[in-house]
């Protein structure tokens, strides 16, 4: 029997193979384009994203690095300088500006706008860091612990503001001028030490006023010392005598009025910022110096209080201490002209005759320090650009010789005025260390 015929329904030809071939290639190219275009259109919509995040890390970057480069580059002006105390107090602020530039460019970053982003931050990022390792080495020196908690709060409170009653009096009438101070004491919590800060402000001997500083007025009543923020009279210039004699009378009336404020006479410390410190260090070292006369000869004295002007202590916050020195090495000339300012308050130049040699000398706190000269505490910062820290150096010098008690703090990173900072780095090291000074050479007293 012949095998019968199989029928085929797929039979094996060209036209066939080519059909299906033809079919499932136009099939999937439709899908695959159908993906592509997809996978366009997605990244055209994120593109522009891209782009702004891009170019935003770069911002922020440059932004941070033009912020805290003045840390360490000298202001151009005075301006510039004031903003650089700022950079330097609240740089960790600039190194987050800087993170978040170094984090978008990692991210988004695109070509060479990437590498620029992250490379300018990084150098951001570690300037910014710069100011907190130079505290944190000037704090293990001093056996200081900081606190981020403290840094958080801000530049200008203590926390101790509503706790902390202020009054004001008039201590003496000269020159046709009242002259005044604040008084700040302790809350009634806290028990009172019996000691007295005087605090002499600063502003290059010619601006300024009491209670530029009040957190640290807050802060010291907070801890039991009741604070006296004095004026001083800042014109007509030269006032090298009338600037320092007001100090003087200021410390005068307080002996006279320590009852009244439940203080010794015996207990009273000088401190001063910049101009105020050097008034405040003329006035303690200088004391009964008939050449340096208080501004208030005639005042009437007491049983409690006879007319002595020595202080226990003394305190200067980066003051010019050697006048001529000063004179010969200003600081940042550009942020202030520093021999002017010193010609002005003393009356001409060192260098033009003898007796302008002696004024300076006169006024130069370094030049009265001897063997009785009353313990002393330093602090200056190594980015200085008003008053050079060599003045620190050269006045702890002359105090070692002369085997006077005195004790130094220094930090490399701070700028003048850096205490203006009150929760700063700085601040919190000056701090713990102002307490013990202030213990140190008043609690012995009786």
């Amino acid at each position: 029997m012949p095998a019968l015929p199989v029928k085929n329904d797929f039979p094996l030809n060209g036209k066939r193979i080519f059909a299906g071939a033809f079919c499932y290639y136009k099939q999937t190219s439709e899908k695959l384009r159908g993906e592509i275009l997809e996978t366009r259109q997605i990244g055209e919509s994120t593109r522009p994203k891209h782009r702004l995040l891009n170019a935003l890390s770069l911002a922020a970057s440059l932004a941070a690095l033009a912020s805290v480069i003045w840390i360490i580059v000298p202001a151009l002006s005075y301006n510039v300088w004031l903003f650089s105390v700022a950079a330097s107090e609240w740089s960790f602020a600039f190194g987050a500006l800087a993170v978040f530039g170094i984090v978008c460019a990692l991210i988004y970053g695109r070509g060479k706008i990437k590498l620029v982003s992250a490379l300018t931050g990084a150098t951001a990022l570690s300037i910014a860091l710069y100011p907190f390792f130079s505290a944190l080495s000037a704090a293990r020196e001093n056996d200081v612990s900081l606190s981020l908690n403290q840094y958080a709060k801000g530049f200008w409170k203590s926390g101790d503001e509503n706790r902390i009653e202020k009054e004001t009096f008039a201590f003496a009438d000269v020159g046709g001028q009242t002259l005044e101070l604040d008084v700040y004491s302790p809350p009634d919590d806290i028990q009172k030490n019996g000691a007295g800060v005087v605090v002499v402000h600063g502003g290059s001997w010619n601006a300024g006023g009491r209670g530029d500083f009040p957190a640290w007025n807050f802060w010291l009543a907070a801890n039991g010392y009741t604070v006296f923020d004095i004026d001083y009279r800042l014109a007509p210039q030269p006032n090298y005598l009338t600037a320092t004699g007001d100090v003087k009378c200021a410390v005068l009336w307080i002996k006279r009025h320590a009852p009244t404020f439940e203080i010794s006479p015996d207990k009273i410390v000088l401190l001063g910022r910049s101009a105020g410190a050097h008034l405040a260090l003329l006035a303690a070292y200088s004391a009964n110096d008939a050449r340096i006369p208080p501004s208030c000869p005639n005042a009437e004295t007491t049983e409690n209080a006879p007319a002595d002007e020595k202080v226990r202590a003394v305190v200067s916050f980066y003051a010019p201490v050697d006048l001529i020195w000063s004179f010969d090495n200003p600081a940042n000339e550009r942020v202030i002209d520093g021999k002017k300012t010193l010609a002005q308050f003393i009356g001409g130049n060192p260098h033009e005759s003898g007796e302008m040699r002696d004024r300076f000398l006169l006024a130069s706190p370094d030049s009265h320090v001897n063997g009785k000269t009353p313990p002393t505490f330093l602090i200056h910062g190594g980015e200085d650009q008003l008053v050079r820290s060599e003045n620190m150096d050269l006045l702890g010098e002359r105090l070692k010789q002369a085997n006077a008690p005195h004790k130094t703090l220094f930090m490399s990173y701070a700028q003048h005025g850096f205490d203006f900072n009150f929760n700063g780095w700085g601040a919190q090291i000056v701090q713990l260390v102002l307490l013990d000074f202030l213990r140190e050479n008043t609690e012995s007293v009786k």
